[in-house]
């Protein structure tokens, strides 16, 4: 079985096309466990009518408000018993398929593991990118400068990996990012190379919103407002290694070092760091060398 785990707040304009997308899975074998953050408009009043149809939803409500969509998220998390689970954002819209796909390619996996899509931006009227996701991961090495984790509502991942990540560090900045570090760092991370979601943008976007058209990339790439490592990805990637240095290989321990020394460096040492230790952005190293031309560090 599939736990999908939707956080929610003040979503009633969204939350129905999500929900029939859910239903409409050729998987069926999933449950549906929604925790809402304490909306003021009728986003539990449409949870509650699906909850009435379908005995799969489930509404956790134990009253507990967690103030925001990473702490929602990793709330959810300590309620799910299945094998597998999948995060899921109010405003999105899922192809039928997605979850079969996912679950396909994930569920011969014995040891820790997490699959994930990609996805469409959207804008509610048309299609704006056909890839969200412009960067493939599988490391920590082409992992730590991307200042994200995968896509949380395109990520699925499997309860080895789970039960190492319920401890939580002391600080985490996003839920996506957090079960990100933990693929990279334990498990396997594996990319299915198609776009099956509808990535939803707008003005309300509770997990925050991504630059999807070339032009915008182009304009955030050149801000040099946007370092080349963001501060608190940096603070929970410390964290993330502090909480679990002990179960790192050498190698792995030497490649955080790197990063976390990364900011004190001379210009020459950092771009000597990130050949020694071939830090990238996905696939890309001369991505990181040039940001060094233009950006500040942190």
């Amino acid at each position: 079985m599939i736990d999908i785990l939707l956080a929610t707040f003040n979503g009633d304009k969204f939350i129905e096309n999500q929900l029939l997308s859910i239903l409409s899975q050729t998987n069926k074998d999933w449950r549906l466990i929604i925790h809402d953050d304490g909306s003021t408009d009728d986003t539990l009043l449409i949870v509650k009518k699906y909850q009435a149809i379908d005995t799969r939803i489930h509404l956790l409500d134990d009253q507990v408000v967690c103030r925001s969509a990473a702490n929602n998220f990793l709330h959810l998390l300590k309620s799910a018993t299945s094998d597998y689970v999948i995060f899921c954002d109010q405003d999105d819209i899922w192809f039928e398929s997605k979850l079969q796909v996912l679950y396909d390619s994930i569920q011969s996996e014995i040891e820790a593991a997490a699959v994930y899509c990609n996805a469409y931006g959207y804008n509610g009227i048309h299609i704006t990118s056909n890839q969200v996701s412009l960067f493939e991961r599988n490391s920590l090495s082409n992992s730590l400068f991307l200042n994200s984790g995968v896509q949380g509502c395109s990520l699925l991942f499997n309860r080895a990996l789970i039960d190492m990540l319920l401890d939580f560090p002391s600080f985490i900045v996003m839920h996506d990012h957090y079960i990100t570090m933990g693929a990279v760092s334990f498990g396997k991370l594996k990319y299915i190379d198609l776009s099956l979601m509808l990535y939803r943008q707008h003005d309300q976007n509770v997990t925050g919103n991504i630059a999807v058209s070339f032009r915008d990339r182009i304009r955030r790439f050149f801000n040099r407002a946007n370092p080349i490592i963001d501060r608190k990805h940096y603070e929970a990637n410390k964290s993330f290694y502090n909480k679990f240095k002990d179960k790192f290989t050498l190698q792995q321990q030497d490649i955080f070092r790197a990063y976390l020394q990364f900011p004190e460096l001379s210009f020459v040492q950092k771009v000597s760091t990130l050949i020694k230790y071939n830090f990238r952005m996905g696939n890309n190293r001369w991505i990181l060398i040039l940001k060094l031309l233009f950006k500040k560090t942190i």
